[in-house]
């Protein structure tokens, strides 16, 4: 349910970004070498390569010593649906866990989010409703999503890749930016 130019949708963005405005922007300029707590969100349709590159990456935040927490996003509509057991620090959503304009209701979902955290990544290519909601409540110092000239009001940093739609590219990007901060 990727967003579309009509009315509700405009709506919704505006939600979004009034939601992100009342839990507030950057506290500070976070550390990346200081960092430790990381919430990683994608949505389960990813492409074998697209994963596989996803657990490299998580695999090299687990090195530096960074905790991660993973919010992986199944587009079914009741939780019996999802295919997989979620692992330590790893959380299955779906439909369930959001109200009709993508923010977040299920109570675990939201304490996760309302945890304090160093930073939260989207890895949500195509600018789900359900990606920005949690954005928005997110109390993360700092939210990184993908460039997008409607989501400057829910996230801090925002990653522009040469390849709208290449994960790769996305993740050695991330990457870069975040050292970037230390």
């Amino acid at each position: 349910m990727a967003n579309k130019e009509g009315l509700v949708s405009k709506v919704i963005a505006k939600l979004h970004q009034h939601k992100a405005k009342e839990f507030g922007k950057l506290k500070y300029a976070p550390n990346f070498s200081k960092a430790y707590r990381f919430v990683l969100v994608w949505d389960s349709s990813c492409s074998p390569a697209e994963t596989k590159a996803i657990k490299e990456y998580i695999e090299y935040l687990k090195s530096q010593g960074k905790q991660v927490i993973r919010i992986i996003y199944f587009n079914v509509k009741t939780k019996e649906e999802t295919p997989l057991v979620p692992e330590v620090n790893t959380f299955h959503v779906g439909k369930w866990d959001f109200d009709r304009t993508g923010f977040p209701k299920a109570e675990d979902l939201k304490n996760t989010l309302l945890h304090d955290t160093d930073f939260f990544i989207s890895l949500d290519l195509s600018g789900q409703w359900q990606f920005l909601g949690m954005a928005s409540v997110c109390k993360a110092a700092c939210k990184v999503g993908p460039f997008n000239p409607k989501h400057l009001g829910n996230y801090d940093v925002l990653i522009k890749t040469a390849d709208k739609h290449n994960m790769n590219q996305y993740l050695c990007d991330l990457k870069e930016h975040l050292n970037k901060l230390a």
